[in-house]
């Protein structure tokens, strides 16, 4: 007859010894494997986001210390209202906002600068599940983000993932597109893609 086991025994904790760490990736996948597996997953990574009226440096410090350059803006309810990128608080943004609106830098938020929800591209995840690596790849070149949602909806709609250019550059072992501007919304995209 086993033990039963009613409290769980301390060990000894000898000084000077390390945290576990998550093991770095070191799956490297090609561009015909299936577009999900260099999909940031929220169901099996915990999305990182930011409150509308957090200031521009707690965010870009909130990126650095997550190693990403994109955060899930919310709204006081946990909401998620749009989204807000490194791009968009270390170029020329922040200074054109400010001169625009009268206000200094350090008093703009989140809110003010991010790309609105509804203003931001995402695919469809069941498009995706059906998708490879360089369909991703070739999309977000002609949209020229280094950032795309991914929707999945079930009775409703939720964010279920993000690909990221940086990740799949990552994971392939290779630099793929890297835009040198990212159109901030989609009537910039939709102007950009007419243009072509």
């Amino acid at each position: 007859m086993e033990h039963e086991i009613t409290t769980i025994p301390l060990v000894n904790v000898n000084p000077g010894i390390s945290c576990d760490r998550p093991h770095p990736e070191e799956v490297h996948v090609g561009e015909n494997d299936p577009a999900i597996t260099v999909m940031t997953d929220f169901t099996k990574i915990i999305p990182v986001t930011i409150e509308a009226d957090v200031s521009l440096a707690q965010a870009l410090q909130e990126m650095r210390t997550h190693g990403i350059r994109l955060l899930l803006v919310s709204d006081g309810q946990d909401h998620i209202i749009g989204v807000i990128t490194a791009y968009d608080i270390q170029s020329e943004k922040p200074v054109q906002y400010a001169a625009e609106n009268d206000i200094a830098v350090n008093e703009i938020k989140t809110a003010m600068l991010m790309t609105p929800l509804e203003q931001t591209p995402a695919f469809d995840f069941d498009f995706v599940k059906q998708a490879l690596v360089r369909h991703v790849i070739q999309t977000m070149k002609e949209l020229e983000r280094p950032h795309t949602l991914v929707i999945e909806t079930k009775d409703v709609q939720c964010i279920r993932g993000v690909f990221s250019t940086s990740r799949i550059s990552k994971l392939l072992g290779r630099p793929v597109y890297q835009p040198l501007h990212a159109a901030h919304s989609l009537a910039d995209i939709q102007h950009e893609i007419g243009n072509h």
